[in-house]
């Protein structure tokens, strides 16, 4: 299978892009909104190509240094963002302050110090009531960033996948969701781990929740397992942890993902308390699987949630599901812009999660 990326301004001018290139009968895996300033639409697709090996069709079509450099573009664009508005090294009265919160809260000394010269510049002044306090004035600023991913029943999406390194909580945020949705819908689980922990830990889960819960040990058991589930609204599936360096394993799961591919949501699962550096490794390790969205868990366990912004600046891949505690299904929210830039700017009491219900009443109105 041959995978390509087209670029475009358009949806449509790039689907014609992948129609002359790949034919007419390529398969579109995906479709992203990309940029900050400049933005365009980028259109993943593939079309099979069966003599060729899968360890060669997919490093071919992907090249490292091309990741690298679309990160350091989108980093170079929230950086133009203020560089025209601003002498360098100018702060405010209550500027400052607002910069060491947000950095203490995690945000990148580089994404912070952007954010800040921004607000206190007012690049986005046109449409904003001038008597705004600078807090408000960041909430607004910071929110037309935030990109988030629907939650799936908003979708034209049957499937989610559950990827990502081991102890990030995969099975219990798959857990959450199930819960959640099997309140209003018919929900089908599915585990692919090959250890017994794995699939003891998420049929206990299924147990609790009252969920028809099946194994699945390879492609074909996938496909009789989605198959006896075709009354089911939605069907969520675990994966075991993935150690980036495995190719194997990386390959392995790839032919799984790509029987379901057309109807597949794929959630990478995050330790919200993971450096940003590893994160990026692990984002670029399990490429060519194309990630819909982030989903990032133990919030309640962090100091510092910054990296949520972060990754969705240096990844340009949205925000999906955070994981606040660990009741099972109740400590799980979708991710909204105002609630992450509460979780940001605001610093919370011990042990609480919960909105500013000030902020929320606020951006109602």
């Amino acid at each position: 299978m041959r995978i390509r990326k087209f670029q475009a301004r358009t949806t449509k001018e790039a689907l014609d892009q992948v129609k002359k290139t790949l034919g007419p009968d390529a398969l579109v895996l995906s479709v992203k909104k990309c940029g900050l300033l400049n933005k365009y639409v980028e259109v993943t697709a593939a079309i099979d190509s069966p003599d060729e090996p899968i360890g060669e069709s997919v490093d071919s079509q992907l090249n490292t240094m091309q990741e690298l450099n679309l990160i350091q573009d989108q980093i170079k664009e929230l950086k133009e963002i203020i560089r025209s508005f601003i002498p360098t090294g100018s702060f405010g009265n209550g500027v400052l302050p607002f910069f060491q919160q947000v950095r203490k809260r995690g945000l990148s000394e580089e994404i912070a110090l952007k954010l800040v010269e921004a607000l206190e510049e007012g690049v986005l002044k046109e449409g904003i009531d001038k008597d705004m306090s600078l807090k408000d004035f960041l909430y607004e600023l910071l929110s037309r960033l935030v990109d988030v991913y629907p939650p799936i029943y908003e979708t034209n999406k049957r499937m989610a996948l559950f990827l990502g390194p081991t102890g990030s909580g995969k099975t219990t945020s798959l857990a959450k969701l199930a819960g959640q949705l099997a309140k209003n819908f018919k929900i089908g689980i599915i585990s692919l781990c090959d250890s017994s922990c794995g699939s003891l830990n998420l049929g206990y889960y299924a147990d609790q929740l009252q969920l028809p819960f099946l194994i699945a040990k390879n492609a074909s058991e996938l496909s009789r397992c989605i198959e006896s589930y075709s009354d089911k609204d939605f069907i969520l599936i675990d994966t075991p942890g993935i150690n980036p360096n495995d190719l194997s394993s990386k390959q392995t799961l790839l032919k799984l993902i790509r029987m379901v591919s057309q109807g597949l949501i794929t959630y990478v699962v995050l330790d919200v308390r993971t450096k940003d550096e590893e994160i990026l490794n692990f984002v670029r390790a399990v490429k060519p699987i194309e990630i819909s969205a982030l989903f990032f868990t133990k919030i309640d366990e962090a100091d510092a949630v910054g990296t949520i912004f972060n990754q969705m600046i240096y990844t340009g891949i949205p925000l999906s599901y955070i994981g606040t505690g660990s009741s099972v299904p109740e400590d799980l929210e979708i991710v909204t812009p105002y609630r992450l830039i509460d979780l940001i700017i605001n610093l919370r009491s011990e042990g609480d999660v919960k909105g500013s219900e000030k902020i929320r009443q606020y951006y109602r109105q």
